[in-house]
């Protein structure tokens, strides 16, 4: 029956039909009121919706390699922080695919009884568009499976990382956050709770959350064993040990990435009759490696990549393409400031954090193999010819300098062709420090040797390979030796530069005799000495003559090695170099001794070592006294080959020079024998021993482990 006056309230009051609402509609979610007139208002709240203990953690990784000492910091970061009254966060950082999801993963489930209150996950890289991740609807997640009802949810981040903290403060969760970029994303997403635990991983080092009580961890490649237990896992055992060789490749290849090898061992699977050799061989052309290292046509490894690069400020991805595009394997930060023109520590720090480069000491760093064929291949599209031309003329001069008063430092006055450069960035106090340093440098020297060989920059190919003497010369490092000089041989060939190719083929004919292969070195000794006569620069002709006298002492002629060094000697005689003087009178002295004709060799030697310290040259005096202390041993005068022996040996070892305290070593040795002192000839000949096998030199070692065993 209708009201055509109002609207009934129950007691016998009358309301306006005026006062009346209406709500439409065939849903209404949440609660409403209408009002005008209220006589009694019954309304249900919703209380918190009952869950389960949240127990959100990914699946247990297949397939995982034991990272043994990276489970094991994990789990004594969680046993130390007992006591504390914060939650433990901990920092996984490292680069893109080298394990860290598969770590803390792994981690979670072995520990995640530990947490009574359960377990939340949050991967922020699947919350991340247009670089900004959605903390927001993280947290709304959170809070849903901590039982909050939907309705109580703020819309506000600020509001629900209230809500989030008031929900955990007395609970004991375990945390686990992928894929983190700034701190500012995780710090919403910390439990006040002191039994709580967070674990975040990120490609960047968050330092910000270090700073305020995190730990860190970093987890570098996987070794090549833990590689090829990997790849064993994935496609068989027996498939692998069929194929170790080619195996150790594909897993050097892969650079101890688990992505990649797994992106691998994909390929293999799908391909069961290929070899391992047949993919090491797709995977060898770095041009190409990360197109090859893919899955369904996906660049799996590229996109890992391609994804930190994109976080890049544009000055710091600018460096990055730029140390892609150079042919070195690590790098300081002078040379990255002569590269950039600029201060570079900001910039380094950047890549750092992106685990992009790792920081190997205070002034050096590198980048992982893939990871510099990603940044090779971003210069290579993005960045002008130009630009990486400059680039590479920067640095090959900065390391022209370097390596030039690195031979300054280390040889003293010697003939030089090239012109002398100075390098103000830091002057070298010592000799040993400057070999050391070059030594230190030798993985850059001869890639980039090639590189601007082919960049047809000859003059200064040839004027490096001259300074690299003073490395290869006292080092042995006969293989770079020889490449190096065959590249400055054909450098100076190309610019018609006679003085300079005599120089160069002279230089490998040297690595020739002490490897032995006389024939070679002839063919060397032979074409310098013509090149020498091409320039008519009597200095040149006086070292080939000397490099000849050489070859046949190293043959055992002695004295077809007296007549050239004699020639030499009068050749520098003739023009008034004293110094040429005193060295071929040295190897006078060597050639005489050789011969067993002591009282000769001991003439010359004494000769030699007054020129030398009448013109200062303190590494030749050196030489000389150990040579010379040899025939006074045999000549039974102890007490001066002992002195000489000494005085040669110090300044051996503060010039890092191996090769001549180790001939120091053995000469003292066989002078404590002469002495019945057998304590102090072992002594010497474990000095000795140490040093040639920390040099390589397993010839030497063996001989001297036979003399201690007789």
């Amino acid at each position: 029956m209708s009201d055509p006056d109002g609207i009934g309230t129950g007691d016998g009051e009358r309301v306006p039909e005026s006062t009346r609402n209406e709500i439409s509609g065939g849903f209404i979610a949440g609660n409403v009121i209408q009002a005008g007139y209220v006589a009694t208002l019954i309304q249900r709240v919703p209380g918190p919706v009952p869950v389960a203990t949240p127990r959100q953690l990914p699946p247990m990784p297949r397939g995982f390699v034991n990272r043994t000492g990276e489970l094991s910091r994990l789990h004594n970061f969680l046993d130390a922080d007992d006591n504390s009254d914060a939650p433990l966060v901990v920092v996984v950082s490292g680069l893109g695919g080298v394990g860290k999801s598969a770590i803390t993963r792994r981690w979670a489930h072995q520990v995640s009884g530990r947490f009574a209150d359960g377990q939340l996950y949050a991967d922020l890289g699947a919350h991340r568009h247009d670089g900004g991740v959605e903390v927001s609807g993280v947290l709304g997640g959170f809070l849903r499976s901590l039982g909050v009802h939907e309705e109580w949810i703020p819309a506000g981040l600020a509001e629900r990382t209230a809500l989030f903290r008031s929900r955990t403060v007395d609970l004991k969760l375990l945390v686990l956050v992928d894929d983190a970029l700034h701190a500012a994303e995780v710090v919403p997403l910390l439990p006040p709770s002191a039994g709580s635990t967070v674990v975040v991983t990120s490609h960047r080092r968050l330092n910000r959350l270090v700073v305020e009580g995190a730990r860190s961890l970093t987890v570098p490649p996987l070794t090549p064993d833990e590689s090829r237990r990997l790849l064993a896992d994935m496609i068989g055992e027996a498939r692998v040990s069929a194929e170790p060789e080619a195996a150790a490749e594909l897993a050097r290849l892969c650079a101890g990435l688990p992505i990649a090898l797994r992106v691998a061992g994909a390929r293999l699977l799908q391909h069961s009759r290929w070899s391992l050799s047949k993919l090491v061989a797709e995977l060898t052309d770095d041009r190409h490696r990360l197109d090859r290292l893919a899955t369904e046509g996906e660049l799996v490894v590229e996109a890992v990549f391609d994804a930190v690069y994109r976080g890049l400020p544009p000055q710091v991805a600018w460096l990055y393409r730029l140390l892609g595009s150079l042919p070195l394997s690590d790098v300081s930060a002078q040379l990255v400031e002569a590269v950039i023109d600029g201060e570079a520590g900001p910039l380094l720090d950047t890549l750092v954090e992106a685990s992009l480069i790792e920081e190997l000491d205070a002034d050096r760093y590198r980048m992982h193999d893939l990871v510099k064929l990603h940044a090779a291949r971003r210069a290579e599209q993005e960045e002008p010819p130009s630009s990486l031309e400059s680039a590479l003329g920067a640095a090959a001069s900065w390391y022209s300098r370097a390596v030039s008063a690195a031979d300054v430092a280390i040889m003293g006055d010697r003939l030089r062709l090239a012109s002398l450069q100075t390098w103000d960035e830091a002057p070298f106090t010592t000799p040993g420090e400057a070999l050391d340093w070059l030594d230190a440098e030798r993985g850059n020297l001869l890639p980039l040797l090639r590189t601007i060989t082919a960049a047809g920059w000859h003059e200064m190919v040839w004027a490096m390979t001259e300074a690299l003497w003073a490395l290869y010369h006292h080092r042995k490092y006969h293989a770079e030796w020889l490449e190096a000089s065959n590249l400055g041989a054909e450098a100076a060939r190309s610019l018609a530069h006679h003085a300079a190719e005599a120089r160069m083929r002279n230089q490998s004919a040297r690595a020739y005799i002490e490897l032995g292969d006389f024939g070679s070195a002839e063919r060397e000794l032979s074409a310098a000495l013509s090149a020498a006569d091409e320039s008519g620069d009597a200095r040149l002709r006086g070292i080939v003559l000397e490099s000849s006298g050489q070859a046949d002492l190293a043959k055992g002629d002695a004295d077809a090695a007296v007549e050239w060094f004699t020639r030499a000697r009068d050749t520098y005689a003739a023009i008034g170099r004293r110094r040429g003087v005193g060295l071929q009178t040295y190897h006078l002295g060597q050639a005489h001794a050789h011969a067993d004709r002591y009282q000769q060799a001991a003439e010359e030697f004494e000769q030699a070592l007054s020129i030398m310290t009448e013109i200062g040259d303190e590494l030749t005096q050196a030489k000389i006294a150990i040579e010379l202390s040899a025939v006074y041993r045999v000549q039974g005068r102890v007490t001066d080959a002992t002195a000489l022996a000494e005085r040669g040996l110090a300044v051996m070892r503060d010039r890092r020079m191996v090769a001549k305290q180790a001939r120091a070593w053995r000469i003292l040795a066989g002078l404590a024998a002469d002495t019945g002192d057998r304590t102090r000839e072992r002594a010497c000949l474990e000095q000795a021993l140490s040093l040639y096998i920390a040099s390589g030199n397993q010839r030497a070692a063996d001989a001297v482990r036979a003399s201690m065993s007789s």
